[in-house]
Order: structure tokens, then C-alpha cells, then sequence
């Protein structure tokens, strides 16, 4: 569904800039490369401005800062080029396209290792996980499944419900009793709800990457009671606050200390859980890191030798 609707945003976006073009080249001559040029310089700079404006307002609402988590000025100008192009990918490429962008779920199977359930976050689909399932899957993990939910825009709740029945279907179709959860952004939350609703009993561990345990101050621009529920302060998150207290200490929080869209970034640090702050990533491109792959493989492997 998701899917559809971006790749028919792509077209009305694309008949835009012709019918423009078209405009430009009656009225004041504009070849064919001229036309080429101006096409790819609207679709990179509109999401280089989406990028641009989050980072400032994730720079004028951050959260204090450890000294060795300050990147400076060169750092700074090389998180916002990284998360265009993250940006990019994921736009134009890995959410409209997903089927073409991931490869399709391993067939369930008996496996000797314990599976790894990827949880896709707001407005995304599996398609997202593309440069975190190669890299996994190149340091040995597997098998690694990635679900779509079916409700863009449902509760988080919903979604939590969902996912139940993807846990009992790949436990049992592996031949495991626990898999382990990576939520990011959203997924995090959808995680901690499934525990909060089903109980923990089938989760050996769970990580979240950039998930906004407390909010964020973007979701008040959010579409969707799941954006709602994300807002700081909202009473789903103060009914999760208090009813996922046992799956914590399975619970690994990697986050960036410059996320921008996570905001603060602070938001992403979940009590009882272990922390870890890896600076210089936003929000997108922070699944293309191989720090954070090294800090993922590494929580994956502690609870696969639980």
C-alpha cells in the first residue's frame, strides 16, 4: 500500500517538473540536457532541504552533549551530506520499490540459529532495511526476516498485534521458542507494545536503533494515530512506560547523539536498557553504519549465547 502511494507521489512529482520543463522550453529555450539537469536538481535538492531543515531544528532543540560526543563543524557538514543520500536511497529507491530494493524472507525452515525480526518505523516498509540486511547477512547473521505492516498510519498497538502473529509464525517455523527483535525508529515502540500485550516470553532480546522511547517533537507533524502516540507526553507512552518494565534488561537502546529526527535525542534512551550513544549519525543513515552493525552483531550474539 505504502509502497504504491510513493512510487504515485514519484509520477506526479516527475509530471510536475516536465510540465514545468515544458513551460521553460517555450518560453525561454531550455535543451533537452538543460531540462535533464534541472529534473534531478529539483528531486535531490527537495529532500537536501528536508534534510537541511531537520538537522537545524534537531541542532536548536538537542540534548546536552557529552564532550566526546561533539563532531564539530566538518563532522556536522558530513551528517548531512550521509543522510541525504540516505535520504535519497530510501525515497526514491527502497520504499517505493521494495520488492526490487530486499530480497524476499528466507522460506521458514528449522534453523540452528535463533531468527533475527527486523521492525520497519513510521510511514516505511521493509524495503527500509536493504543496506542493514546485506550488512548483516555479510557478518553471518541469519535468518533475518523483515515484515511490512499492513497499516500505515494504525496504532502502534495495532501494529504491536500484527506483529504477534508474525513471531508465532516464524518461531514455530523455525523450530525456536524466542526470536530476536530489531526495531528501528517506531519499531522500537512497536516491540516494547508486543511485550507490553503478549508478554515477553518469546523475545530472547530486542534492540532498538534511534526509537523515540519518549517522543519526538516531529510527530506533531505526523499524520496517523501511531504519530499521535509518538508526540512527548501522549498516554500511550505513559501506558508503555509502565507496563514493559521485564523486557528491559533484554533490551539494547543504540542511538545517535545527532539525530535528527528523534528531537531531543535523548528520547531515545529507554531506562533499564543498555545504552549505547554512537555520535555523527542521523536518522536514515544510521542503518548503513558499521559502527552501528559492530554494536547490533555484537548485542545479537550475547543473546544468542544466553
Amino acid at each position: 500500500m505504502l509502497a504504491r502511494a510513493l512510487r504515485i507521489a514519484q509520477l506526479v512529482e516527475l509530471a510536475a517538473c516536465l510540465a514545468v520543463a515544458a513551460w521553460l522550453h517555450a518560453a525561454h529555450g531550455w535543451d533537452a540536457l538543460a531540462i535533464g539537469a534541472g529534473v534531478v536538481a529539483w528531486f535531490a535538492g527537495a529532500r537536501l532541504a528536508l534534510v537541511m531543515l531537520s538537522n537545524a531544528i534537531a541542532w536548536l532543540l538537542r540534548s546536552p552533549r557529552a564532550p566526546a560526543e561533539r563532531i564539530g563543524v566538518a563532522g556536522g557538514f558530513l551528517l548531512v551530506l550521509r543522510e541525504w543520500r540516505a535520504l535519497l536511497a530510501a525515497n526514491l529507491l527502497y520504499l517505493p520499490w521494495e520488492r526490487l530494493a530486499l530480497r524476499a524472507d528466507p522460506p521458514l525452515a528449522p534453523s540452528v540459529p535463533m531468527p533475527v525480526i527486523l521492525l520497519h518505523g513510521y510511514y516505511a516498509n521493509r524495503g527500509y532495511f536493504r543496506p542493514l540486511v546485506r550488512a548483516l547477512e555479510a557478518r553471518g547473521v541469519s535468518p533475518i526476516f523483515a515484515p511490512t505492516f499492513s497499516q500505515v498510519l494504525a496504532s502502534i498497538e495495532d501494529s504491536a498485534d500484527e506483529l504477534a502473529a508474525h513471531v508465532e509464525r516464524i518461531a514455530s517455523g523455525t523450530g525456536h521458542a524466542r526470536v530476536a527483535l530489531v526495531g528501528h525508529s517506531m519499531g522500537g515502540l512497536v516491540a516494547r507494545a508486543y511485550a507490553a500485550r503478549h508478554g515477553a516470553g518469546r523475545i530472547a532480546c530486542l534492540v532498538t536503533l534511534g526509537t523515540p522511547h519518549h517522543g519526538s517533537v516531529l510527530a506533531w507533524l505526523g499524520l496517523g494515530r501511531n504519530a499521535r502516540e509518538m508526540r512527548p507526553g501522549s498516554e500511550f507512552l505513559a501506558r508503555l512506560a509502565n507496563a514493559d518494565l521485564t523486557i528491559r534488561a533484554r533490551t539494547t537502546s543504540i542511538r545517535s547523539a545527532h539525530d535528527n529526527m528523534v528531537i531531543p535525542q535523548a528520547s531515545c534512551r529507554l531506562e533499564g536498557a543498555q545504552d549505547v550513544v554512537i555520535p555523527g549519525l542521523g536518522h536514515i543513515a544510521m542503518l548503513r553504519s558499521p559502527r552501528l552493525v559492530a554494536g547490533l552483531v555484537e548485542a545479537l550474539e550475547a543473546a544468542r549465547g544466553a
